[in-house]
């Protein structure tokens, strides 16, 4: 793409090329015919080449012109609705077009994120994604009908959050160390709640791969694992931390770890797995966002900068703290690298756990 400041400096010469065709053209009238054609051709792609940057860099200056749709591949009501939201208000107001956020579940967040996958590149569709719709779905899922990798232009990364291991507040486990010493000494007799092939559930499968003697059974909950807990139908869960926040204060469960590298400030007294005997242990759930394929360079970089400068608004982050969200500012390219990397970091765990949905 040719700046306004690049055009002006090719300007000159642009110009000193239209007076030399010219001069072909009337005053060298002998010149043979092919000579004569090959100098009118040569205008015409001048003059189609100029006429094209002047229109590119208008619509580069101009984006956006009209509101942009922000797909949500979930529900509303979560911690996703919640911050595609946030950045859609704030940015709405940077880049002078609504972005209006329009919720398409289904499928296992399937049906928002093909919808993006198939739509026109054109810089007025994104969506919010997820370690689940880009790196867990469509290694599990054979009717997944997208490539998290090749059919997206990976925007930015908006932020990550942990999660938290929980037991029913009159368990008798009062602490990871506890839980996992009962796990190994009778493999199989734990059950935990999970919807099968979300993310709780890969942590859990996860966990069990990092632990050797560990075992413990899956009870599927396609929603409801939290109940579940709380009315001590089953013996653990993994769960997120914001969704998990209110019911740790009230004392109603237990919480034994925290999925995180560092403890959650919150929950200063919570040791992390890492540091209670599962080194390098690490379980984020993390939001981005994401364009069709092809979409261009120029609107990709855009975006991307709104949304960095989305994250440095004081409301903003107020409520992302309040959701547990650390937030984090990521080119287009470490972006694309973050999500390959925890793609393959899944892959291998889904295949050695054998975790597959039809």
């Amino acid at each position: 793409m040719i700046s306004r400041a690049r055009l002006h400096d090719r300007w000159p010469r642009i110009a000193l090329r239209f007076s030399y065709i010219s001069f072909l053209l009337e005053v060298k009238p002998m010149f043979h015919r092919s000579a004569f054609l090959m100098a009118k051709a040569s205008m015409a792609a001048c003059v189609g080449a100029l006429a094209l940057t002047h229109f590119s860099v208008q619509a580069q200056d101009a984006y956006p012109t009209r509101p942009v749709a922000f797909v949500v591949p979930f529900a509303s009501g979560n911690v996703v609705d919640l911050t595609a939201r946030s950045f859609a208000k704030h940015m709405g107001d940077s880049l002078g077009q609504a972005l209006v956020v329009e919720n398409k579940p289904g499928a296992y967040a399937s049906i928002g994120t093909t919808l993006v996958a198939r739509a026109k590149p054109d810089g007025y569709t994104m969506m919010i994604g997820t370690n689940v719709t880009h790196s867990m779905n469509p290694q599990i899922m054979k009717s997944i009908r997208y490539d998290p990798i090749k059919d997206f232009e990976a925007v930015a990364v908006l932020g990550v959050n942990g999660n938290v291991l929980l037991v029913n507040k009159n368990s008798p486990f009062n602490s990871f160390a506890d839980f996992i010493k009962y796990g190994k000494e009778h493999p199989g007799k734990l059950n935990h709640a999970a919807s099968i092939g979300s993310s709780a559930h890969l942590a859990a499968e996860l966990l069990k791969q990092e632990v050797k003697g560990l075992d413990y059974n899956l009870i599927p909950y396609n929603s409801g694992a939290l109940e579940a807990i709380l009315g001590g139908h089953v013996d653990f869960v993994i769960t997120n931390i914001g969704t998990a926040i209110g019911q740790i204060q009230a004392g109603k469960v237990k919480v034994l770890a925290v999925t995180t590298k560092e403890r959650f400030a919150r929950l200063p007294n919570v040791p992390t797995v890492s540091e209670s005997g599962v080194p390098g242990f690490e379980v984020l759930g993390w939001m981005g966002v994401f364009m069709p394929k092809g979409t261009p360079a120029s609107v990709v970089k855009r975006i991307n900068e709104e949304i960095n400068k989305a994250q440095k608004n004081p409301e903003l982050r107020k409520t992302m703290d309040g959701a547990e969200v650390i937030l984090l500012e990521r080119t287009p390219e470490q972006t694309a690298a973050y999500v390959k990397e925890e793609y393959e970091r899944w892959g291998k765990v889904i295949r050695a756990a054998n975790i597959k949905v039809d």
